[in-house]
């Protein structure tokens, strides 16, 4: 038998027998006799050494253990259980019930995706210190009560981005897609939206011009996040409206300074309408 990859797997907040019915079916795989392109599969009790994390949405204790392992990096991927017909903000779900080769195909789907680089991605550096594990750590001069929406295909930069701006007491609301996003802003005002630019369905530059063409959010501060850095992309950036537009993996010191920047325009509509203006001239000069 060829020598394949393992990976590990655990579970939070599953029901017994499903934990004993995903052992026995990874184990199918271990002992297949043939080799598996994306590896073999096993069960492991703990899930700190666990590639991939499977979770019951329904169990807060569960979902609890999962954001303390999110916070390790590199943080295992997710595949989220959730009942049949409810939705579930996370890239890889599963509903109940289920059976093996609908859990083998996802299995092999996530390790596909990590291997080709298309998982889930970091939006941090790493350099610079984060305010998540520095709650003692604030901006001078911005009152603690904002709300933000961040608007990512990606549960990973989401998660992130609740984390560090929650570090700050900002309450943040999140989206799935560009079309999700902008029924959230029809329903709430946000002092800062965070847009990434690749996206399922309406992309960030198509959400970002919507937001401009609106009376209500026009003024509010757009932040773009995207892995794309040319020029080009900078350029479409601005001329769709945004305020800033932020590469990732972003340093901490450089998402604070749009942090600070553009929430202090939120006390300050007049200083607001200023620096849009200001953004528009620059993009026609572009």
């Amino acid at each position: 038998m060829t020598q394949d990859k393992i990976n590990l797997v655990g579970t939070l907040g599953l029901q017994k027998h499903e934990v004993r019915f995903i052992k026995i079916m990874l184990g199918l795989t271990t002992h297949a006799p043939t080799s598996r392109a994306q590896g073999r599969y096993e069960l492991t009790e703990d899930v700190h050494k666990a590639n991939i994390v499977i979770a019951n949405s329904e169990d807060d204790d569960a979902m609890q253990a999962w954001q303390k392992l999110f916070q390790i990096k590199p943080a295992p991927m997710l595949l989220l259980v959730t009942e049949e017909g409810k939705a579930a903000t996370a890239k890889y779900r599963l509903s109940r019930p289920f059976g093996p080769a609908k859990v083998l195909m996802l299995l092999d789907k996530m390790v596909k995706e990590q291997q080709e680089g298309g998982g889930e991605s970091e939006i941090f550096s790493g350099e610079g210190k984060s305010a998540a594990r520095d709650i003692s750590r604030t901006i001078p001069g911005i009152p603690s009560r904002h709300r933000a929406l961040v608007v990512d295909d990606s549960p990973t930069v989401r998660k992130s981005l609740v984390l560090e701006l929650g570090s700050f007491n900002i309450q943040v609301d999140t989206a799935e897609t560009g079309e999700q996003g902008l029924e959230m802003l029809e329903k709430n005002q946000y002092d800062i939206i965070f847009l990434d630019v690749v996206m399922p369905g309406a992309d960030g530059y198509q959400v970002c011009k919507t937001i401009r063409r609106n009376q209500q959010t026009k003024l509010t501060p757009v932040v773009m996040l995207t892995s794309k850095s040319s020029p080009f992309d900078k350029v479409r950036g601005s001329l769709a409206g945004c305020s800033a537009y932020l590469t990732k993996p972003v340093e901490y010191e450089n998402f604070y300074q749009v942090l600070e920047e553009y929430l202090a325009l939120a006390k300050d509509p007049a200083l607001a309408k200023d620096q849009s203006s200001g953004q528009a001239g620059s993009a026609s000069m572009m």
